[in-house]
């Protein structure tokens, strides 16, 4: 044992040993420190997005209720039919406004009351009575940190903006019958367009308890802010909100938080209302995980530590073992056991070996090299030289074309191709290359010189050794480039003319060229285009399979050349790729430059369009649409760009990235109309306000809410008001 160790140790066998035993060892400790940093990492991570998740379906829900007070504001100022009155002179009109709010109350679960006051009257009205506003604010709705005066004022406030007054205790007799003892959270918002009018929401503090319950063990407090004034809180702790203020305003980003002492993770998301959505969770409840689970990580280390060990002793004595036979392979001398010199003198002979297969590699560099020029792969002109060199190409200052040969023949293919190399290769002042394209049985050569005279020269030979050898031979050729950068063009170039092999002579190169281009207008119009768009994201099978037909059949009747059907042909990839939802990976199936080669006929291209609409198809996910904000979404891009005459139901449903259906079954589920229907009556709406508050045309208004005829404008407003324009405005006036 001594002499091998002796041995080992003069040839430095050893010390690899103990080299890898100590890289083992770093290796274990590393990965230690990187599951611990993992864990770490994960356990972290978990927490910032329970807290985040958590947050988040707090601030949906609350955002979702404020949402449902916005809607009965905003239906409210179009009930112009039950609103502004007073009581002392239409008594009877209270009993449809108490109707009228009835409704609201009875199917919500986020407020308990709502009242509404018209300013210029004295009343406030509920959904069963009406209360004297001076009674409400004195006594019947003592509110714990509101006075009377500051009641009344906010009820007949003209502010625009939602008010929203912290959670507070509220006693009195009138509002006590409705609500009973409780605290509440006020808000308070005035009626558009005039803000003449407020609705009063009374939101009990169960409603908060049940959005924001947390388990005692969380450690967790939850604040709704408004305007830097903390609204509701729900508290494991007692906290300081002054301080809670000025880290929000530092940063609005999920992070650590020292506060009272006391180490925090602060998280806020704002609402679309305008709210901010606060949690501050005690770090403990982290430290508490991370301690759990690091002894489980040292007692796996110390598990794994143990067999790696004696796998290390196993591994040394194979070693050994493996340098004395690889000794004896390469030396016949039997005395030798552990000479690494002859290992080393082996590894050399391999590398030299390796070497000279590099060498022969230069066809397939070659290959590589033609494949990616024409692919376009390159950046640039400087990269496509810097790659050139690498494999042994002259290229610098030259021009070029690409040659695409069709053949058809039972023998001498590849010693045609060879002779066509050959012929290259031998060629003075001239450099290229072929490779076969085997997905479209075709082979391509690039021709690259500084003189054109040479490279028809050689053009002539391959000619030649093609109709000598094949026995269908077919041979395009692209016009001549200087770009670099434009290899992919050239082959589309040579691809064309190949096309073209049935209207040329065969017996004669045929050259992009000669091809004749035909007339390029209006071969498709758009209206193709966008039922293919409609039907893919309707996800409608065969509304797809009837548009990709009347796109087929349109083309067929106008005859188009071949170049303007590749023009076409990209046109109708640039929708397919605009619809495509999934990873970008999986675009080369849909778009390659070589594909349309291989449709020789209408119906390949027929059952091309339909398999790449079928792969779009199945990459949209269904749809999973929000409904509260697709409306909202809708109901605003209709308010701004009412006045549009462009503006259809297809074009709102385009604008959405959803389909017309969708568009019309959600807003008739949300509210209760047709979105046209509720276009037209926001266009009826400004007309009549335009009738009365300005001295426009007819013809003027008209345009102003989006119709260009304005014969259609009076109908429509006529049906509308049961006047015309002109009566209308009389009457108002």
């Amino acid at each position: 044992m001594k002499k091998i160790r002796r041995e080992l140790k003069s040839q430095n066998v050893f010390y690899y040993i103990a080299a890898f035993s100590i890289i083992v060892i770093l290796i274990i400790t590393v990965l230690g420190s990187y599951l611990y940093r993992f864990y770490y990492r994960t356990i972290y991570t978990d927490f910032l997005v329970s807290n985040e998740e958590h947050l988040r379906w707090e601030m949906n829900r609350h955002e979702n209720d404020i949402q449902i007070i916005n809607d009965i504001v905003y239906q409210m100022g179009l009930a112009a039919e039950v609103t502004k009155f007073k009581l002392s002179e239409k008594p009877l009109a209270a009993l449809q406004l108490e109707k009228h709010l009835f409704q609201y109350t009875t199917v919500s679960q986020f407020f308990r009351l709502l009242l509404y006051q018209y300013h210029e009257d004295d009343y406030l009205y509920s959904s069963t009575t009406s209360v004297d506003s001076d009674y409400f604010a004195e006594q019947g709705c003592v509110m714990e940190r509101m006075d009377a005066q500051t009641v009344k004022e906010e009820l007949s406030s003209e502010s625009k903006e939602l008010r929203v007054f912290p959670e507070q205790s509220v006693s009195g007799f009138w509002v006590q019958k409705y609500i009973g003892n409780s605290r509440i959270v006020l808000y308070m918002q005035a009626i558009p367009p005039k803000f003449q009018e407020t609705l009063v929401f009374f939101v009990p503090d169960t409603y908060y308890d049940s959005l924001m319950i947390n388990e005692a063990e969380d450690l967790r407090s939850d604040f709704i802010l408004y305007d830097n004034e903390v609204i509701v809180s729900r508290e494991s702790r007692e906290t300081d909100h002054a301080a809670l203020l000025e880290l929000i305003k530092e940063s609005g980003e999920q992070r650590q938080v020292k506060l009272d002492g006391e180490k925090y993770l602060l998280t806020v998301q704002q609402g679309d209302s305008g709210m901010l959505y606060c949690s501050l969770q005690d770090m403990d409840i982290f430290y508490d995980k991370i301690v759990t689970g690091q002894w489980g990580i040292i007692g796996m280390l110390i598990i794994c530590a143990i067999p790696t060990a004696l796998l290390l002793v196993v591994l040394s004595r194979k070693m050994a073992l493996k340098v004395r036979k690889m000794n004896q392979l390469l030396d016949s001398q039997e005395e030798t056991n552990y000479n690494l010199n002859s290992i080393e003198n082996g590894i050399q002979m391999l590398v030299e070996a390796n070497e000279q297969k590099e060498k022969e590699n230069l066809q397939l560099k070659k290959t590589r090299f033609i494949r990616n020029f024409i692919r376009n792969d390159f950046k640039n002109q400087e990269e496509v030289l810097q790659e050139s060199e690498k494999v042994s190409m002259e290229i610098k200052n030259s021009e070029y074309l690409t040659v695409l040969l069709g053949e058809r023949s039972d023998s001498n293919e590849n010693k045609a191709h060879t002779k066509m190399l050959e012929v290259i290769a031998q060629a003075a002042h001239l450099d290229g290359y072929g490779i076969h394209l085997v997905s479209s049985s075709q082979s391509l050569f690039v021709l690259f010189s500084e003189s054109r005279d040479r490279i028809e020269e050689t053009l002539g030979m391959l000619f030649s050794i093609g109709k000598d050898c094949y026995e269908e031979f077919v041979m395009s050729v692209s016009n001549y480039h200087k770009d670099l950068t434009e290899g992919s063009a050239a082959y589309l170039e040579a691809d064309t003319a190949f096309d073209n092999r049935f209207l040329q002579d065969n017996n004669k190169i045929i050259r992009f060229e000669d091809v004749a281009f035909g007339d390029t207008v209006n071969v498709l119009p758009d209206s193709y285009l966008q039922k293919l768009r409609q039907a893919l994201r309707s996800r409608d099978k065969a509304g797809v399979e009837r548009a990709v037909e009347d796109i087929c059949m349109r083309m067929t009747k106008k005859s188009p050349s071949l170049p303007m059907f590749r023009l076409l042909y990209n046109d109708i990839i640039h929708v397919l790729i605009s619809e495509w939802k999934a990873e970008s990976a999986g675009l080369e199936s849909i778009y390659n430059v070589f594909t349309l080669s291989q449709c020789l006929t209408i119906q390949d291209f027929n059952d091309f369009l339909c398999e790449a609409c079928s792969m779009i198809m199945k990459s949209r996910p269904e749809e999973n649409v929000d409904r509260s904000r697709l409306v909202e979404e809708a109901v605003h891009y209709m308010e701004e760009n009412f006045s549009r005459t462009e503006l259809t139901m297809s074009a709102l449903a385009d604008y959405l990235h959803i389909s017309s259906v969708t568009l019309a079954v959600e807003f008739k589920n949300k509210m209760g109309i047709r979105p046209s229907d509720y276009l037209a009556n926001l266009r009826m709406e400004q007309a009549r306000e335009l009738l009365v508050t300005t001295n426009m045309l007819i013809r003027e208004i008209s345009l102003s809410v989006g119709y260009e005829d304005d014969h259609v404008f009076t109908r429509r407003f006529k049906k509308y008001t049961g006047k015309t324009p002109g009566q209308y405005r009389e009457e108002h006036m």
